[in-house]
């Protein structure tokens, strides 16, 4: 008698064909809607912690749960982990090891063990069972991935139990998978899934560990991973044997949400909980379904509010948190590889490299000669930054190449010696394992930046970049030993925007989880602009940032020639969010023959194709009406008015200053919700003429011996605050603070303003700060990602934009930006 039937034959679990009969036989309660199930059972649910034994009672009481969701119409897929755990006890060693190499082995051995051991327990009920062993290659180049999906599909026409697992045996992915969390999320989207099913030791998403912590609560039902993960403790790092937690959860449940899949984490000591689960949620969508007599579409899971609906029906709710579904699913793999791949680190390109991958027929194929240097440590297969080093603006000197060898020729005898590639053989094992900082960093150049522009697939780890960059890929053998491929990053997704404010425009797309769709604007020589944009955009809902900023002129005629070719490619609607409107101060002919270019920067976004704007702090409200289409005026107030509340230690005895009777409004709006008073101040010339000199005199308000918090919606030059903050400090202000929603500083002397009798200057980045800041740091910069993100989030789904002028907007968060 063989191991494996000795295996099968242990008392802990009775597992017999008659007592499911039974069940299956029992007639249902309710009507069941088809449905597709992904239930992803981690290693510590298969193999026990420390001796490494099957859990039998568990993998049975699994087998059964999946053939009586099958009797019940539904087609299931099971992701499983275990082939390291299965290996570990064939070998009789007591502990995972830390070698990447040992780890591939076990899992070499435990992997058939494993899918024997399935087969054997499904064979009980003869049920045909599936193994199907994927890598991240697997499901980041698309032929294959397309590959992968029809084989899954056509597995469960054929009535067959898809087993899903890691090829551990080639790939390094599963260390950083965290027990295959990830890989059953992109199993779940890939064949679009109802329901994907975390197994794991506890009933549930807490806020803290429940073991080890009596107060942690438990969360039924998450609608936004980003907004639970402050509410939950994610430390856990999972079993000894598997190598998630709570946290790879959260990422899995991120990714099959954002694909319209309904998340379940639940126990796995109770499998057969999956079917009530199932079971509650059918109910739900069938009381929820409108009584009429015509025949209506059942209400999906996301549409329905859970618990105002199971108040009303008072169901017996099974133990288990849900993840609701994105109601706008993702449509493409690419946002995945992009944005929920996690990178291990970064590879530093030349803008030469950057506008080549640039290029659609560069296939997202990164040669070592356009590498500068590599970041942080990372094994082959891992995905990486793909990080571009520019020029900061401002500086004129050529920093030198930091492609030039420190030691000349000689460093290139020294990479293909003997003893340096014995090291290099270990350096996959060691960069990942021990998790070293060793990888060499390219050397910071004076005045170079790094920004991240894209991310990719490595096919060499990072000490191996390291020593192949800026060479030709025909050195690669010489220098490493080897060559298993002339590219050293591969399935590069290059994301760029608009030259404008890209640091916003990627803070927003990582808040909303998405992608930024590349677009490429250049220049010919005469100065015309040309846009391309590098993905299909057809039917799509297609949001552009574009701040009117540094050259104003070339901002706003790039955001219409980007509109315009959303337009000719069959956008579905285009939505223009411009943080700082350009042209806002010319609003009105306040002199003869003066024109009224806020009038014409509308017409022209109407006339480019624009559907909808997104702004922010008008220079005036009337702008509004100058439009056609629907405009959004966000404001920055919410965020002004927590800033005062919790930085400025003595607020309440401050009174709250316009710099002009235009924002006498705007103060008293702050002020009346401060429950302080407000002060206006007159500008004034000593004559009519424009070369006069200007003072300021305080019309309304007494700011003797109280706080003054300056109030304004823009400043350029600086020359108002100067007469302000003057003004204020003759007139016996204690404190001085200046709160303004766009900085533009176009002339502004940041060295005088560094030395203004004020404590700080607060702007919204709404403009690009970071230059500013270098040069005044009392200049602090809030931060409106939140606000932008979510008023595209809102609009997106139809929801309403009131909410963030009301109760959502006071009790937002501050957040900084760097």
């Amino acid at each position: 008698m063989t191991d494996l039937q000795l295996q099968l034959q242990h008392p802990v679990h009775q597992f017999s064909r008659s007592s499911f009969d039974e069940a299956a036989m029992r007639p249902s309660k309710h009507r069941t809607l088809p449905s597709t199930i992904v239930i992803k059972l981690g290693t510590s649910s298969i193999v026990h912690e420390e001796t490494h034994q099957p859990l039998l009672s568990i993998l049975s009481s699994v087998v059964e749960t999946v053939i009586h969701l099958r009797s019940l119409g539904h087609k299931v897929v099971l992701v499983s982990s275990g082939a390291i755990g299965v290996g570990l006890r064939t070998m009789a060693i007591p502990q995972r090891p830390k070698s990447l190499s040992k780890k591939q082995a076990l899992s070499a051995i435990g992997q058939g063990r494993l899918i024997a051991l399935w087969d054997n327990l499904f064979g009980q009920f003869d049920q045909r069972t599936a193994q199907i062993l994927l890598t991240r290659g697997d499901i980041s180049e698309r032929t294959r991935y397309l590959n992968a999906v029809n084989t899954i599909r056509e597995l469960l026409s054929m009535g067959v139990v898809p087993i899903v697992n890691e090829n551990d045996t080639i790939s390094v992915s599963e260390i950083k998978f965290g027990d295959n969390d990830t890989l059953s999320a992109i199993t779940s989207s890939m064949i679009h899934a109802d329901y994907l099913f975390l197994l794991t030791d506890v009933d549930g998403l807490y806020t803290a560990n429940p073991r080890k912590d009596p107060t942690a609560r438990k969360i039924n039902v998450v609608t936004s991973v980003a907004d639970i993960r402050a509410q939950v403790s994610t430390s856990t790092l999972g079993s000894s044997l598997g190598t998630g937690g709570m946290e790879t959860k959260l990422i899995a449940a991120e990714i099959a949400t954002g694909a319209g899949v309904t998340t379940v984490i639940t126990s796995s000591k109770r499998p057969s909980t999956i079917v009530d689960i199932i079971d509650y949620y059918t109910q739900l969508r069938f009381r929820s379904a409108p009584s009429s007599g015509t025949a209506s579409p059942m209400p999906k899971l996301q549409t329905i509010d859970l618990d105002q609906v199971n108040a009303t029906l008072n169901l017996r709710r099974p133990p288990h948190t849900v993840f609701k579904p994105s109601a706008v699913p993702m449509r493409d793999l690419k946002a995945w590889t992009s944005h929920t791949l996690y990178p291990a680190g970064g590879v530093i390109i030349d803008s030469g490299a950057y506008a080549v991958l640039s290029r659609r027929e560069s296939g997202g194929r990164l040669l070592p000669v356009g590498v500068l240097g590599v970041q942080g440590s990372f094994a082959s297969g891992q995905a990486v930054r793909i990080l571009v080093r520019t020029m900061p603006e401002g500086l004129s000197e050529k920093p030198a190449d930091p492609r030039e060898p420190e030691d000349g020729p000689a460093s290139l005898s020294r990479s293909s010696s003997s003893s340096s590639l014995v090291d290099d053989l270990g350096s996959d094992t060691q960069t990942i394992m021990d998790n070293d900082d060793h990888a060499t960093e390219a050397e910071e150049s004076d005045g170079w930046e790094v920004k991240e522009v894209g991310r990719g697939l490595a096919n060499y780890n990072s000490v191996q970049i390291s020593r192949v960059k800026g060479l030709k890929s025909a050195r690669i053998p010489y220098v490493l030993g080897y060559a298993d491929t002339e590219y050293v990053v591969e399935n590069i997704t290059i994301r760029e925007v608009a030259v404008s404010h890209p640091e916003l425009a990627q803070s927003v797309a990582e808040r909303l989880g998405v992608s930024i769709t590349p677009s490429m604007p250049t220049k010919f020589s005469n100065g015309e602009i040309n846009v391309k944009i590098a993905e299909s955009i057809r039917e799509e809902d297609v949001f552009i940032i574009q701040s009117g900023c540094r050259d104003a002129n070339d901002n706003l005629m790039e955001l219409l020639i980007l509109i315009s070719a959303c337009k000719t490619a069959s956008a579905r609607r285009i939505t223009a969010v411009i943080p700082s409107f350009p042209y806002a101060r010319m609003d009105k002919k306040d002199e003869s023959r003066a024109p009224i270019t806020a009038k014409l920067v509308a017409n022209m976004l109407a006339v480019a194709g624009c559907d909808h704007v997104i702004t922010m702090d008008l220079h005036a409200s009337q702008i509004q009406g100058f439009f056609d289409i629907p405009v959004d005026n966000l404001f920055s107030e919410p965020l002004m008015i927590s800033y005062i509340k919790t930085r400025i230690e003595e607020w309440k005895d401050s009174i709250i200053v316009s710099p002009d009777a235009g924002g006498a409004k705007r103060v008293t709006a702050i002020a009346d919700k401060l429950g302080v008073e407000f002060a206006l101040i007159h500008k004034k010339r000593d004559s009519k003429s424009k070369n006069a000199p200007e003072r300021m005199e305080l019309l309304v308000g007494d700011v003797q011996d109280k706080v003054a918090i300056l109030v304004d919606d823009m400043i350029d030059t600086g020359n108002t605050l100067r007469l302000a903050v003057r003004t204020l400090h003759e007139k016996g202000a204690k404190t001085i603070y200046a709160l303004i929603s766009h900085g533009l500083f176009a002339e502004a002397d940041m060295d005088a303003l560094q030395n203004l009798p004020l404590e700080h200057i607060v702007v919204t980045n709404t403009i690009p700060q970071r230059l500013h800041k270098a040069r005044c740091p009392k200049l602090i910069t809030i931060d409106i990602t939140s606000t932008i993100s979510e008023s595209i989030r809102r609009t997106h789904n139809g929801e309403s934009i009131s909410l963030l002028f009301g109760e959502l907007a006071d009790g937002r968060s501050l957040e900084m930006a760097d």
